[in-house]
């Protein structure tokens, strides 16, 4: 059976919500970034990540770049803003050094700061990465 595994960097609590979502939908429980994990023979990577200031985390980018070479074949990207824009660029460049084959969609979701867009990740926004992660999956022989 093909390996899926699940990473999610999040600091609001966003892309939590969103890896939840995505790991309910693809039976794989969300690890996050800062618990040690085995990713090598790895088929499917997903990322569920949080973008500030229009980049994503350091943290997360030291991560990437500290990921095996050649040992995890597919990525899919599942990013949140509080602009909605896709900020991953930086991520897709890290992965695709590593040998690792980026799926062409991203998908980037409206996060909230304060009182702004308050219950964001909402359903809508749920259904959407359910939908997408099962779109990446299929894509990727899962």
């Amino acid at each position: 059976m093909p390996e899926v595994k699940l990473i999610y960097q999040s600091s609001s609590g966003h892309a939590y919500s969103v890896a939840k979502a995505v790991g309910n939908e693809l039976n794989t429980k969300p690890i996050d970034i800062h618990e040690p994990a085995v990713l090598s023979d790895t088929d499917l990577l997903i990322l569920c990540i949080e973008t500030r200031d229009g980049k994503p985390d350091y943290y997360l980018l030291d991560y990437l770049d500290q990921l095996p070479v050649n040992s995890i074949k597919d990525a899919a990207l599942i990013s949140t803003s509080l602009s909605g824009r896709d900020y991953t660029e930086l991520a897709v460049g890290l992965l695709g050094h590593k040998g690792i084959s980026v799926y062409p969609k991203r998908l980037c979701l409206k996060s909230s700061i304060l009182r702004l867009f308050r219950n964001r990740p909402d359903e809508s926004d749920l259904k959407e990465a359910r939908l997408f992660a099962r779109e990446v999956a299929a894509a990727c022989g899962q």
